[in-house]
C-alpha cells in the first residue's frame, strides 16, 4: 500500500511539471482565437492564430472580413505577455470600414497594447483612434 501511494505521488509530481499551467500569467493558449472589429460585428468574428515563439513571445496573425469582403481588420506580428491581462503587440494592424476614414485603410504599424479589463473575456487594443484625424475609435479585440 505504501508503494502504491509513493507511486501516485511521484506520477502526480511528474505530471504537474510536464504540463504548463493554464494559470501561468506569462503563457497564452496557442491556436485559433476569435478576433473582431466592432464595425464588422461581434456575431461573426474572424480568427487569429497564436503560436509560441519563445519565452513570453508569441506570433499572431489573422483577420476578420465583412460578408462582401470589402471591410476588414488584419493583424500580423508578435505578442509579448506582460501579464494575464496585458499584451504588448509589435507589428501591423490594418482596419478598413467603408463609412469611416473615407473608406481608406487605417494602417497601424509599431508597438501597441492590448488589455483585458474587469470580467472581459478578450484583450482590447488600447490605441483605439482610427486614422484620418476623426474622432472615431476602433475596438479591435482578441478573445481568450
Amino acid at each position: 500500500m505504501k508503494r502504491i501511494l509513493i507511486l501516485f505521488l511521484l506520477l502526480g509530481a511528474i505530471a504537474s511539471h510536464a504540463q504548463p499551467k493554464a494559470t501561468d500569467p506569462k503563457q497564452l493558449r496557442e491556436g485559433a482565437h476569435n478576433f473582431s472589429l466592432q464595425w464588422i460585428g461581434w456575431e461573426n468574428p474572424g480568427k487569429v492564430q497564436i503560436t509560441h515563439k519563445s519565452g513570453d513571445l508569441y506570433f499572431v496573425t489573422g483577420e476578420q472580413r465583412s460578408a462582401d469582403k470589402a471591410d476588414f481588420v488584419t493583424i500580423s506580428g508578435t505578442l509579448k505577455v506582460l501579464s494575464a491581462q496585458e499584451l504588448l503587440f509589435e507589428g501591423t494592424i490594418q482596419t478598413r470600414y467603408s463609412d469611416i476614414n473615407n473608406g481608406q485603410v487605417c494602417d497601424k504599424t509599431g508597438t501597441y497594447h492590448f488589455l483585458a479589463k474587469g470580467e472581459r473575456k478578450y484583450w482590447r487594443l488600447q490605441e483605439m483612434d482610427n486614422c484620418g484625424g476623426n474622432s472615431v475609435v476602433d475596438y479591435v479585440d482578441i478573445f481568450f
